[in-house]
């Protein structure tokens, strides 16, 4: 009977002591990023203040341990390289793009006062609250420090970017002036990545069917048609179509193959135009473009139209095309242009014998028509690259 007292106190006290472990592990705070990354912000700025370099070297070490590499304590190691004068581009790491933008958009946010972004993204800002302290004093640190470089010093435009101006580093990089470094080739590769996505094309086509030798008999006609197709850096690569109309102004003779070979007097004219067109950008500057052209086609119009009452059949007169020539494009916008084209086509009409003359006609095309990847154009907006205009 005393044993079983004896045992059933052990467990009361055994659970006792149990109950107060799971209390203090449920109650105990854990230490996270939110809380190292805010107090080693605050470490940062009194170590630079007291001008204890060392020791904000190695806060920075320990906050990139416990949290990884952030957009802050990547703000900062320049920044302490930049007042140490020990600025050396083995500090740029891969990556660097992505903290330029981070830090973009942190500006942005603060500009507009959308705080809110922090509280969704809190890890993607590095846990450290946007527009306080730890942003506040390293933009008066840059201020500073920028006095100490030259204008045409890398340390100068890194300065400069997380001081007063941060909406220029990528248009200046463009200049070459600061040499190739990491930054500069991350810039590069990132552009030329964009650069190599094709664009979709597509464009509305009218113009004049001007038809030369024997063929001027049949006059000019208007075109209307479009092209569809791609641009791929200098290449463009199109699906063509076109139609060209109104009667002849003079009557021309037309044989009704099908009907016995009978000749006949008409001025009957509807034509079209279907085909592959190669273009490549011979010059492109400030929204100009020239490309030259080459294209091959089905190239025909309808010279006899159906007599139901004689039971003839209509006729046309059908060709091979193949044509080449110049294209000009003027960029209204980086999508939208304004072009005129104009190619010299080699036909031969008199292929299937409904007439018996030809000619290589000439076409002059004014063009409204547009280009665009919205992936490829928005982040080549965002590195701030000039397209075309």
């Amino acid at each position: 009977m005393k044993k079983t007292g004896l045992f059933t106190v052990m467990f009361f006290i055994a659970n006792l002591l149990l109950g107060q472990d799971f209390d203090n592990l449920m109650t105990k705070k854990q230490v996270d990023c939110s809380d190292i990354s805010y107090n080693s912000g605050l470490g940062f700025i009194r170590y630079m203040q007291e001008n204890k370099l060392d020791s904000a070297q190695l806060l920075l070490e320990y906050w990139e341990f416990k949290c990884g590499m952030r957009e802050p304590i990547y703000r900062a190691k320049i920044l302490l390289a930049l007042k140490q004068k020990q600025y050396n581009d083995s500090i740029l790491t891969e990556g660097t793009l992505n903290h330029i933008f981070n830090y973009q958009n942190r500006m942005e946010m603060i500009k507009y006062s959308d705080y809110y972004l922090y509280d969704n993204y809190k890890s993607y800002y590095g846990f450290i609250p946007p527009g306080q302290e730890f942003d506040n004093y390293t933009q008066e640190l840059s201020k500073i420090l920028i006095r100490e470089y030259d204008p045409n010093q890398i340390e100068y435009l890194f300065a400069e970017f997380y001081g007063e101006n941060s909406d220029t580093i990528f248009s200046k990089i463009q200049t070459k002036i600061y040499g190739q470094n990491p930054l500069t080739t991350e810039y590069e590769r990132a552009v030329n990545k964009y650069l190599n996505m094709p664009e979709f094309h597509m464009s509305w086509v009218t113009g004049l069917w001007i038809p030369t030798g024997k063929l001027a008999k049949l006059g000019l006609h208007p075109e209307l048609g479009f092209q569809m197709g791609a641009k791929h850096k200098k290449m463009n690569y199109d699906l063509t179509m076109t139609f060209k109309f109104i009667n002849s102004p003079n009557d021309y003779y037309a044989r009704r193959t099908k009907s016995g070979g009978l000749l006949e007097l008409t001025h009957h004219f509807f034509g079209g135009h279907i085909g592959f067109d190669i273009g490549r950008d011979i010059y492109s500057n400030n929204g100009h473009e020239i490309q030259l052209t080459g294209g091959v086609a089905f190239d025909g119009f309808d010279a006899l139209v159906e007599d139901k009452e004689n039971d003839l059949a209509s006729e046309s007169a059908g060709s091979y095309n193949f044509n080449f020539g110049l294209g000009y494009r003027y960029y209204v916008t980086n999508s939208f242009y304004l072009g005129l084209r104009a190619k010299y086509n080699m036909v031969d009409y008199s292929l299937n014998d409904v007439i018996d003359f030809t000619g290589n006609p000439i076409t002059i095309q004014f063009t409204i028509g547009g280009v665009n990847n919205v992936l490829r154009n928005n982040n080549l907006k965002a590195l701030k690259y000039k397209l075309r205009k």
